[in-house]
């Protein structure tokens, strides 16, 4: 089914023999939730969870080395639009406005789809060479610990480096005795100098790297960004005080329980935070899995926590069925502002 789905679309256009070996995939995920908020807010709402849809290949050059591409989109299956452009304000919810703010965007327009990992690259004996835009090595390196990625409970609350990074050159060597490494260069796309209270600032280009350990029942990664956020936003830097993130992740898999933890630090040069995430899956029959997830950090929001429970059913290979119960909160100075939320949720996943 997932095999000549898009050239049988557009065929009329392109030759069907320009379309080797051609994947097309996604990913509807709707929930029905009950949100209930400290500002006294209560009510429910169809929430889509980074629903997607994409295509995938290859094309053989020779017996070794294949050219290799992804375009993936994301879609709104609760009303059909993306945000197309914002209006963005930042806020500081420390006492020192240039440690941690939190940014709040409203969408000024829409669109049916929003590009996330596209890339063209190479694979070969040599490994693999990409570039576009895509989730960056320290973001890959949770793996599947965020038990409620993509919901209200996914970690992107209370733990940074969840990035989609621009403009990105990167390499991953093959796996040897289980190892593999990854490293991506982050263009900033820009040349400017100039001055931040004073002192002398240029934009900088980032990197993020990974080295990952990954068997069926074991799996361990180590991973870094540096600079990474400065260059996607192309701000500029004061020497010294570079934005580094490093990332340590387990997950181990013991009879019917998964086990997982992630521990971060953060620092941008003005403050140095760290972060945990630790969750536990148990398969309690074929189709049931129960979950628990408790993340906290002070990189977003101080006092930033989120801790949700779930129950998910295996309706069929593709399709899931889960409920989940998430609550979140925070320490934030202004009271008008700090969060005690609770959400609840009943949805469907399915995966094509």
């Amino acid at each position: 089914m997932k095999k000549a789905l898009l050239p049988l679309m557009i065929a009329s256009l392109v030759p069907a023999a320009a379309f080797a070996d051609v994947t097309v995939y996604g990913k509807a995920f709707v929930t029905w939730q009950s949100t209930d908020l400290q500002t006294g807010q209560n009510y429910t709402e169809l929430v889509n969870n980074a629903s997607r849809i994409g295509l995938k290949g290859s094309e053989s050059i020779n017996e070794d080395t294949k050219v290799i591409y992804q375009f993936e989109y994301q879609t709104k299956v609760d009303d059909g639009s993306n945000p197309n452009n914002y209006s963005c304000s930042a806020t500081s919810t420390t006492t020192t406005p240039a440690a941690t703010t939190k940014t709040t965007c409203t969408a000024t327009g829409g669109q049916t789809f929003a590009q996330r990992n596209i890339f063209v690259g190479l694979q070969g004996n040599f490994g693999v060479a990409k570039l576009g835009m895509f989730d960056t090595p320290l973001k890959n390196a949770q793996d599947k610990v965020d038990l409620f990625n993509d919901l209200i409970g996914d970690m992107a609350a209370v733990i940074q480096g969840e990035t989609r990074a621009k403009n990105v050159v990167q390499y991953s060597t093959l796996e040897f005795n289980h190892i593999s490494g990854n490293f991506a260069y982050v263009n900033s796309e820009a040349d400017t100098n100039g001055t931040v209270g004073g002192k002398s600032a240029s934009t900088k280009n980032g990197y993020s790297a990974s080295v990952v350990y990954s068997t069926k029942n074991v799996y361990l990664a180590l991973a870094n960004d540096h600079n990474v956020t400065n260059a996607l936003n192309k701000t500029l830097v004061v020497s010294g005080l570079d934005t580094d993130i490093l990332r340590a992740v387990g997950r181990f898999v013991v009879g019917p329980v998964t086990l997982g933890a992630l521990y971060e630090t953060y620092d941008n040069g003005v403050i140095d935070e760290n972060g945990y995430l630790a969750s536990v899956k148990w398969d309690v029959a074929p189709k049931w899995a129960l979950k628990a997830q408790v993340g906290k950090s002070d990189m977003i929001t101080i006092g930033g926590q989120t801790t949700s429970l779930g129950l998910d059913y295996k309706l069929s290979k593709n399709t899931t069925l889960l409920g989940y119960y998430t609550h979140t909160k925070d320490d934030v100075a202004d009271k008008a502002k700090q969060r005690d939320d609770n959400y609840i949720g009943a949805g469907i996943e399915f995966n094509f």
